[in-house]
């Protein structure tokens, strides 16, 4: 046998056998798993994680709030009238165009008269007087019963109640009105863009602005919405104005685990721009900005938004303690610390119970996943 023969043979055994060790170390590793740390000790499974720190940083806060929504005219509004009586001059025809307290319609009320005086009892005249020259004992030309009293009219004036165009009325003229009765109704040619926030979005508004920018995609350019408010979540929502079978954020049934309804937040068109029923928008809020480089962490990291919280500031021994601190502007993700902390402190990055934190995520997994 030649040299090259043998080479070659050795040669093969040499990688057949590194080959082994390697599919050995490989299957011991994925079905085994190692037992010891690097220090040799036994690995015990804990099932826990280790808690996560975050460095306060300085940074600038821009508390910018965008809502989806729709462009909605304003609802009919009724004229009524104060008094029953009956309509008996029209100053604006169905079809015109009125200012708010622009002069409507009018009702004339016939009110009850003055109860009349009862007649005095005067003696009768001797036969034969002056005052009775029939010698009946009567007097003379004197009514034998009182006259009925004239009945007493007012007439009352209804101002419109709204800027807009007048409806159809639901009375003629001459016809019957009773009190508190519709008698037309004012269409409004005002728009508003009108959204839904979560309930905690609310807190971010806290600051109360006046006004958002609206934005229609392939309509006008954007444009301040002003007069904002925000409806009551319990009593007015979204769902009033969202056209039927449709489901807009906030609406019951919309959130996961949410049972109230998101608030309605609504701005006013300006006349001069064109707007239609019904359009798609969304509005940028511009509800605070930080003032500089401030000291800011995760909202993750913090228990309560609003003006005072706490976090856990993590110790040089790794041991994490509860610290107070004075809470400025969110934008939904990190939020400025006023005091309590400074920039480099390290704090934990999700507050110890808190149903998103790592921990509580792990032991809500099926045994055996992660």
């Amino acid at each position: 046998m030649s040299k090259t023969v043998v080479r070659r043979a050795l040669f093969k055994s040499f990688w057949a056998v590194i080959g082994l060790l390697i599919a050995v170390s490989l299957f011991k590793l994925a079905f085994t798993g190692s037992t010891q740390n690097a220090d040799g000790a036994p690995l015990t499974p804990t099932g826990q994680i280790p808690p996560e720190e975050v460095v306060a940083e300085k940074g600038t806060i821009s508390n910018s709030l965008t809502v989806d929504g729709t462009i909605v005219i304003d609802k009919p509004v009724s004229a009524t009238s104060s008094v029953t009586g009956v309509l008996v001059h029209r100053f604006a025809e169905s079809g015109a165009k009125v200012e708010k307290g622009d002069k409507l319609f009018q009702v004339r009320a016939e009110e009850e008269p003055a109860e009349a005086a009862e007649p005095v009892e005067e003696p009768a005249d001797e036969p034969g007087s002056v005052d009775d020259a029939r010698g009946d004992g009567d007097r003379d030309g004197a009514p034998a019963e009182p006259s009925a009293p004239k009945p007493v009219y007012h007439w009352y004036t209804v101002v419109a109640p709204a800027t807009g165009i007048v409806g159809n009325y639901a009375v003629d003229m001459l016809g019957e009105v009773a009190e508190d009765g519709v008698v037309v109704s004012i269409r409004p040619t005002t728009f508003r863009a009108v959204g839904a926030i979560s309930p905690l979005d609310r807190y971010r508004l806290a600051g109360n602005p006046e006004q958002a920018t609206v934005t229609i995609e392939g309509g006008p350019k954007p444009f301040a919405c002003t007069d904002l408010s925000i409806g009551d979540a319990a009593t007015e929502t979204i769902t009033s104005d969202a056209p039927e079978g449709e489901m807009m954020e906030g609406e019951p049934g919309g959130g996961e685990g949410e049972s109230g309804a998101g608030a309605r937040i609504t701005c006013l068109v300006p006349r001069k721009v064109t707007v239609f029923d019904g359009l798609t928008m969304s509005m940028v809020i511009d509800a605070g900005k930080s003032d500089g480089d401030v000291v800011t962490i995760p909202v993750t990291a913090v228990t309560g938004l609003v003006r005072d919280g706490s976090v856990w500031v993590v110790g040089e021994d790794g041991t994490p303690t509860e610290q107070p601190v004075k809470l400025g502007v969110t934008d939904g993700k990190v939020v400025e610390v006023t005091s309590g902390l400074e920039a480099g402190d390290s704090v934990l990055r999700y507050v110890p119970g808190a149903k998103d934190s790592p921990e509580e995520m792990a032991g809500d997994m099926p045994e055996g996943e992660m």
